[in-house]
């Protein structure tokens, strides 16, 4: 932790997995402050196109009947989206319940609110208020070692 440093991210960064992108970071985070537990682009086995596959959804969260929560970051291009259309139709196929969240859904001053209502479908949400201050913000349940990217996987857009 940089005990100095003025960006939220700065001071996060040692105690956080390495989120691909500011959005992740962003969901990671709201997930933390209400005490959802979760993992980082934990390996699932998925039945895809005829063959097993082994995808990595950006959140899983154990005690919501294993809920993946994906962060579609790049609405505005078609190939993209298709991609995305591909995962629902995937996770559907596969009986896994997936909700989707897109860079609007990130925005304004009621963004956690309506995020966490994407959820709550799904389980009720721990107030964060009974929980007192957080000793170690931005932990996720998985141990930091289970939550590092493969050396082949390339980080896109997000750097600290």
């Amino acid at each position: 932790m940089k005990v100095g440093a003025s960006r939220l991210e700065d001071r996060l960064a040692p105690w956080e997995p390495p989120y691909r992108s500011r959005g992740e970071a962003q969901v990671g985070r709201l997930l933390d402050r209400y005490g959802i537990p979760f993992f980082y682009e934990h390996p699932t086995v998925l039945h895809d196109r005829g063959r097993q596959r082994v995808w990595h959804p950006d959140f899983t969260l154990p005690t919501y009947a294993r809920l993946i929560v994906e962060y579609a970051g790049m609405p505005e291009r078609p190939e993209y989206m298709a991609g995305v259309r591909h995962k629902k139709q995937a996770y559907a196929a596969n009986g896994l319940a997936a909700v989707f969240l897109y860079p609007g859904d990130l925005r304004g001053r009621d963004w956690p609110q309506r995020a966490l209502t994407k959820i709550a479908h799904y389980g009720p949400i721990p107030s964060s208020s009974h929980r007192g201050p957080m000793r170690y913000p931005a932990m996720s349940a998985a141990p930091r070692q289970a939550c590092r990217r493969p050396p082949y996987c390339r980080s896109r857009g997000y750097r600290r």
